[in-house]
């Protein structure tokens, strides 16, 4: 959340300071993800909700995100498109002029929304999908779109199934924006969909959405990583908005999946590392 809150510190302590205590972690690894939950753009329309849940960010936060190492945003959730269509389109055309890239969205709904990274031969495969429509404007299916998972009904979703099927990589990770916000368990919703997912050929699941972390397991020897709570984030209530937590993820040509979990709190929009 680059927006609210954070916005009033970062013109108190400027943009690099969000980063400080992370970016050497994350201009030392292959590929740091993270979950961009606001436009970054100059669009003035915003989508008819609660201005108070409109958000936004300037072209400035994806050249401090890229000097300190974000490689890659996942664009689907329920705020990306708080500036409809073409605040989204901003962001991702921004968001490339920095030099990182997206997933999760695209120019138009039939657009491939994945993403590769490959290293040595090795293909990492990324899937992301927002369980929540984009709010407050009329759907068009030309124009920029998150990937909102529309058909599923609590048992399947032949678009999840096909988008993996089809996604040609070594390993694949999908990211869900779900699950109830502030709620520190997973509801069944969400351990129904990560299992599902997982049966249908994804290697990791990871979620975003409830602002607190949420409880990770193994299924099928597989990792599922409810909610990671927040990062740069300007909430200190309810209890536990003021964490979150980042994973160091090592994979092998195997599939052996290492990791390293590390907490840390939120003061004032920047993240620093718990002991």
């Amino acid at each position: 959340m680059l927006s609210r809150g954070v916005d009033s510190y970062i013109k108190k302590s400027g943009y690099d300071h969000l980063y400080e205590n992370m970016k050497d972690i994350f201009l030392e690894d292959d590929l740091t993800i993270v979950n961009l939950e606001c436009p970054i753009t100059e669009y003035s329309r915003g989508a008819n909700k609660a201005s108070r849940f409109v958000f936004k960010a300037s072209a400035d936060n994806a050249k401090a995100m890229k000097k300190a190492g974000i490689d890659l945003c996942d664009l689907a959730n329920n705020h990306t498109m708080d500036y409809r269509s073409e605040g989204l389109k901003d962001t991702m055309d921004e968001l490339v002029r920095a030099g990182i890239s997206y997933v999760g969205a695209g120019e138009n709904a039939g657009e491939d929304m994945s993403y590769i990274f490959e290293k040595d031969g090795f293909r990492l495969g990324i899937l992301a999908y927002s369980i929540f429509p984009p709010e407050g404007f009329v759907f068009n299916a030309d124009k920029a779109n998150i990937n909102y998972l529309l058909d599923y009904d609590g048992n399947k979703s032949e678009k999840i199934k096909a988008e993996l099927n089809n996604l040609k990589a070594d390993f694949k990770m999908v990211y869900f924006h779900w699950g109830i916000e502030y709620e520190p368990y997973a509801s069944k919703m969400q351990k129904d969909l990560a299992r599902y997912a997982i049966d249908n050929g994804a290697d990791f699941v990871v979620g975003a959405h409830p602002h607190v972390i949420q409880e990770s397991e193994l299924y099928k020897g597989k990792y599922i990583y409810y909610s990671l709570g927040n990062c740069i984030f300007d909430k200190q209530v309810p209890k536990g908005t003021d964490e979150g937590l980042m994973l160091r993820i090592s994979i092998d040509k195997k599939n052996n999946v290492n990791i390293q979990e590390q907490k840390f709190k939120i003061k004032k929009g920047q993240p620093e590392l718990m002991e």
